[in-house]
């Protein structure tokens, strides 16, 4: 497991990296596009500079909102093997693998051919189950899981 969750924080890492460099792909296509005056992407109205200024600011606090995250997910403790489920924990249950951290929603861990769900401690599925160990259950939506792994 602690491969696993080794390859679990790599990869929460390396997606978070390439959110923020699409956000300011496109932050600085726009720009480009306001200095030049250029309405050629999509804005073909007397209004397209308003429309580039309203995606200017919402791919700036889209990128802010990932470097934010960034920031959250570098100063968490993902070193050694936690015992419970808590903040910095992998969590494996019968359907699902948790990894308790930032909400990023579902990331491929193509080596493992695993899916991950990276998800924070305000996430309603972590309030139930905050301080489970291995072997404990659980319900949630109506549906009881079991913790088959925590590390």
């Amino acid at each position: 497991m602690k491969h696993l969750k080794m390859a679990a924080v790599a990869a929460c890492k390396q997606e978070l990296k390439d959110r923020i460099k699409v956000h300011q792909e496109k932050l600085d296509e726009i720009n480009e596009s306001i200095e030049s005056n250029d309405t050629k992407h999509g804005y073909e109205n007397d209004d397209s500079q308003g429309e580039l200024l309203g995606d200017f600011e919402r791919y700036a606090q889209l990128r802010e909102e990932h470097e934010d995250m960034l920031i959250a997910f570098n100063n968490m403790d993902f070193h050694g093997g936690k015992t419970t489920v808590q903040e910095g924990a992998i969590v494996r249950t019968q359907d699902k693998l948790l990894l308790i951290s930032v909400p990023m929603g579902q990331i491929e861990l193509r080596e493992q051919n695993e899916d991950l769900f990276a998800i924070s401690n305000k996430a309603p599925i972590f309030q139930v189950m905050k301080g489970l160990k291995e072997n404990d259950t659980f319900i949630f939506n109506d549906n009881k899981h079991h913790i088959k792994e925590v590390y």
